[in-house]
């Protein structure tokens, strides 16, 4: 079973949620310590800034699945000052790349690993396309990524480990926004009855052009989210 132990803070990043999961057996008893949490990152567009910390506080054993135990974590992105950054100028759209930090630590004989899952609440995001990708550092995060696709990571087997330092990934959500535009030409022709004996006169105005863009308000942009679930699970069995 798995209970919550102690919260300790670490290094200058905040404080981790921590905790103790013992089995007794006849020979071994087994101890470690769980941590989870991620942070977006600032995406270096104008007025954006770093979301704060969040670390898991428990987890849930998973039903039908002895030994793994299940929890999450969420971070939020979006708002005005990327949705601006997305929204662009004109026909032509806009791009944002915001970065991710998770940190996890598995000690024991523990295994971690994890998904990540989008939720998109409408607005300019919504009508985007977005992509997640798993890449080496938060500067590697950049709309012209080249890294891969990804929705899931292991950092921890079931091998032991007493390490006390946390491991570090990083994920990148490119946001692109191309907005959708119709163009219509068309030429005014009218026709009408002359006086007296003339008849129909008719009579054809120049071409002419229109072009509508899709339109949204940065301003009023809903928060996203992006999820991350994670399980711990013993040695002989899988988390998924």
């Amino acid at each position: 079973m798995l209970v919550v132990a102690a919260v300790l803070g670490v290094g200058s990043v905040g404080t981790f949620a921590l905790w103790r999961d013992s089995e007794h057996g006849t020979l071994q008893v087994r101890t470690g310590v769980v941590l989870f949490g991620a942070q977006r990152l600032t995406s270096g567009v104008s007025g954006d800034t770093a979301g704060a910390w969040t670390y898991a506080a428990s987890t849930a054993a998973v039903s039908g699945r002895p030994g793994v135990n299940e929890g999450s974590v969420t971070v939020s992105f979006g708002g005005p000052a990327q949705a601006t950054a997305l929204y662009g100028a004109g026909l032509a759209g806009g791009s944002v790349a915001i970065p991710v930090q998770v940190d996890s630590l598995a000690q024991g004989h523990r295994g971690l690993s994890y998904q990540v899952t989008t939720t998109l609440a409408g607005g300019i995001f919504g009508a985007s396309t977005v992509t997640v990708y798993k890449v080496a550092s938060a500067a590697a995060c950049t709309t012209a990524t080249a890294a891969t696709v990804a929705s899931s990571s292991a950092p921890w087997s079931t091998a032991y480990t007493a390490s006390t330092t946390p491991l570090s990934e990083y994920w990148c959500l490119v946001a692109k926004f191309v907005p959708k535009s119709w163009t219509h030409t068309d030429t005014a022709s009218v026709t009408a009855t002359g006086p007296g004996t003339y008849g129909p006169v008719a009579a054809n105005s120049n071409s002419w052009t229109a072009t509508s863009r899709q339109t949204f308000v940065p301003a009023n942009e809903p928060t996203h989210t992006l999820t991350f679930t994670f399980r711990t699970y013993r040695p002989g069995t899988t988390p998924w």
